[in-house]
C-alpha cells in the first residue's frame, strides 16, 4: 500500500513513521512471545534503509498489504462493537510496557480540553467570519461546562501515559475474510503518548450514535446503550489486570470527552471559516458540532445507566 503522507496535518512525517516503526517492532516481539494475537502490518524499508522517502516535496511510504482482509465503515451490532473493543484493547495492552518517552508527540495538545477551549474562546472573540450569531447556543453550551472541564483536568493529572492509537474507529481494523474477526490494527499515524480514556471515548463517539457525525437531524439521535455496554465490557475484559481501577473509572469520562472535544473543534473551525476540516456544504462544520455536542449531552444524561458497566 503506497501512501503520500498528509503534510497539512502531519508536519513531521519522519517522526510519524518512526513512531509506527517502534510500535510495530514492539508488537512483533509481543506476538512472538504469544502476548499479541493480531497481525502486525509492516512499513517497507527502502533500499537505502528509509521508512519514508521524500519526492517532489512530499513524503511517501510503503506498507505491507494483508491478503484476505477487508474493512468495515460502521458498527451495526453489539457483536461488532465487542470485536472493536477487544481488538483495540489487545493493541494497547500489548504496548502497556512500551517505554513511552521514546515516542514523539505527533499532534500537540490533541485531546487537551484546556487547549481546545482556548482555541474556541479565541475564535469567538475574533469572529472573523461573522458567524457567531449563527452558533451562539452551541458556544454557550461549550463554555458552560466548567464542572466537566475540572473533572477532566483532575483525572488527567492522575492517569499514567500509555501508547494510544487516537483514531479507534472500526475502519481502522482489518477483518479476516476467513474468520470474520479483526486480524490487524491499522493507521498508526496518530499513535503517541496519551490516556486510554481517549481511545475508549473515540470508540464511543464513532460507534454509539445512530447518526453519522455530520447528520443534522440531531433530534433523531439515540445513544445505543447495548453497543456502549459491549464496548466497555469487552474493552475491560480484554485489557484484564493491566487496566487500573482509575483507568477503568476514566473510561466514562472519555466517553463524554471525545464527543465534546470534537464538537468544540468543529465549532471552532466553523467560526474560523472552515480552515481545518474539509466541508462539502454550507454549515457543514456547524452541523458536525451540533451533532457531537448532542452526543455529549446524551452520554452525560445516561451516565447513571452507564456507571454499573465499569468493573
Amino acid at each position: 500500500v503506497l501512501q503520500r503522507i498528509n503534510h497539512d496535518i502531519f508536519i513531521n512525517p519522519v517522526q510519524l513513521c518512526g513512531n509506527a516503526q517502534q510500535i510495530n517492532r514492539h508488537l512483533v516481539k509481543q506476538k512472538n512471545n504469544a502476548n499479541y494475537p493480531l497481525m502486525v502490518p509492516q512499513q517497507v524499508v527502502s533500499n537505502d534503509g528509509d521508512i519514508a522517502v521524500k519526492i517532489d516535496g512530499y513524503y511517501w511510504r510503503l506498507m505491507e498489504f494483508i491478503e484476505g482482509s477487508y474493512t468495515l465503515e460502521g458498527v451495526s451490532s453489539p457483536e461488532q462493537a465487542a470485536q472493536v473493543a477487544r481488538a483495540f484493547a489487545l493493541f494497547s495492552r500489548a504496548l502497556s510496557d512500551f517505554p513511552i518517552d521514546r515516542l514523539d508527540v505527533i499532534i500537540a495538545d490533541f485531546h487537551d480540553i484546556s487547549f481546545r477551549m482556548r482555541q474556541l474562546s479565541e475564535a469567538v472573540t475574533n469572529n472573523h467570519e461573522n458567524r457567531l450569531a449563527d452558533c451562539q447556543k452551541a458556544v454557550e453550551l461549550c463554555l458552560s461546562q466548567q464542572d466537566f472541564f475540572e473533572q477532566v483536568v483532575e483525572i488527567s493529572n492522575k492517569l499514567p501515559l500509555n501508547v494510544t492509537h487516537n483514531d479507534t474507529k472500526i475502519n481502522n481494523l482489518l477483518f479476516s475474510k476467513t474468520s470474520g474477526n479483526p486480524c490487524a490494527v491499522i493507521d498508526l499515524d496518530t499513535c503517541m503518548p496519551g490516556f486510554l480514556m481517549h481511545d475508549f471515548g473515540d470508540m464511543v463517539r464513532t460507534c454509539c450514535s445512530n447518526l453519522t457525525e455530520d447528520d443534522a437531524s440531531i433530534e433523531k439521535m439515540v445513544l445505543n446503550i447495548d453497543i456502549f455496554q459491549a464496548l466497555i465490557t469487552n474493552y475491560q475484559q480484554a485489557f484484564g489486570d493491566k487496566l487500573s481501577p482509575l483507568e477503568r473509572e476514566s473510561l466514562l469520562v472519555g466517553a463524554k470527552l471525545l464527543p465534546f472535544i470534537m464538537g468544540t473543534r468543529f465549532l471552532t473551525d466553523y467560526l474560523n471559516g472552515d480552515k481545518y476540516f474539509q466541508v462539502s456544504r454550507a454549515n457543514h462544520n456547524l452541523d458536525r458540532a451540533k451533532n457531537q455536542l448532542q452526543l455529549y449531552k446524551l452520554v452525560s444524561a445516561a451516565e447513571f445507566k452507564l456507571v454499573p458497566f465499569i468493573r
